[in-house]
């Protein structure tokens, strides 16, 4: 049973290094910017780069603005974006671009160079920063003007000066369960939360038995967790059993700073009961028991007339 829960969370886990990794591009406004994510391991003091493509996807010349930006991810796992510098793991003022400010003809496609400058004094850990490419709308008398822009989220690592300055580590928080349940379908989930210096990305499924014998696995997904952060993953069971207690043991995975796998495990139990159908057995009851009592008096009371 071990085995094969490792195996499924390793197959979830790469599924979800290349779900992350293939996610390439993005298009709004008129233009479409790739690579979306980058990832980086640069040393102290040195530097590295990056070419950002951008293209023109409308049928007119637009403005293109390239800026920085902090980034984090709420335990929803929703993008937050901050002024350069307001997170702890900045590293939006390590980014230097060729061409802040562009002029982009239709269907012209434009590689962006990006500089990755690490400086001397830093952490170990990862550091995290967002380059913008804003297409700025043409100031037409008369017209609404919407602007609207893209971010390629650059995810760096900088190493230690020994193995033990990169730390990457997960826990189970809490496991997000009802106590009781009429029926499916039903949600749950899993909190976990990076305690490492490291982004992570974190696979979970739930393995689902009932008192019954019945048997079940549920995918909970994948996230990237950043530093000191809680992500929250959840997933919808749609059939429970009609009745009885149900046991479910949820499995993280992730690679650890040895690019080997880790799995954790939390098991919680939650009821079902279906308070519907047992308020109409009851119902039912509180006329049949009453009846039945009715019954038995009026047969005694025949028996001792005779």
């Amino acid at each position: 049973m071990k085995a094969l829960i490792k195996g499924a969370i390793v197959l979830l886990l790469v599924a979800a290094l290349l779900g992350i990794t293939h996610l390439h591009s993005a298009a709004e406004g008129g233009i479409r910017v790739w690579p979306t994510w980058v990832e980086l391991t640069i040393n102290r003091g040195e530097q590295a780069g990056k070419t950002i493509n951008i293209v023109n996807q409308s049928s007119e010349s637009i403005r293109v603005m390239a800026y920085t930006s902090d980034f984090s991810i709420d335990k929803e796992g929703n993008f937050v974006f901050s002024e350069p510098g307001h997170e702890s793991y900045s590293a939006s003022k390590w980014l230097a671009v060729e061409e802040g400010e562009l002029e982009l003809a239709p269907d012209e496609v434009r590689e962006i160079k990006v500089e990755v400058a690490v400086p001397t004094e830093v952490e170990a850990g990862g550091h995290y920063a967002a380059l913008f490419f804003e297409a700025i709308p043409s100031s037409n008398q008369g017209a609404i003007s919407i602007s609207t822009r893209i971010p390629s989220l650059f995810y760096l690592t900088v190493p230690g000066l020994t193995e033990a300055d990169i730390s990457a580590n997960a826990d189970i928080v809490s496991l997000v369960m009802p106590g009781i349940a009429e029926k499916g379908p039903v949600e749950m989930g899993v909190v976990v939360r990076n305690s490492g210096n490291v982004h992570l990305t974190v696979a979970a499924k739930a393995y689902i038995a009932s008192s019954w014998g019945n048997a079940s696995e549920l995918d909970l997904g994948q996230v990237v967790v950043l530093p000191n952060t809680e992500a929250l993953m959840k997933g919808t069971l749609q059939e429970t059993p009609l009745f009885g207690r149900v046991k479910a043991s949820v499995v993280i995975g992730y690679l650890d700073q040895n690019g080997e796998l880790v799995n954790k495990s939390q098991t919680a139990e939650f009821w079902v009961i279906p308070w519907s159908l047992v308020g109409i057995i009851l119902g039912v009851m509180g006329l049949v028991v009453p009846a039945i009592i009715v019954v038995r008096k009026r047969y005694r009371l025949r028996v001792e007339r005779r």
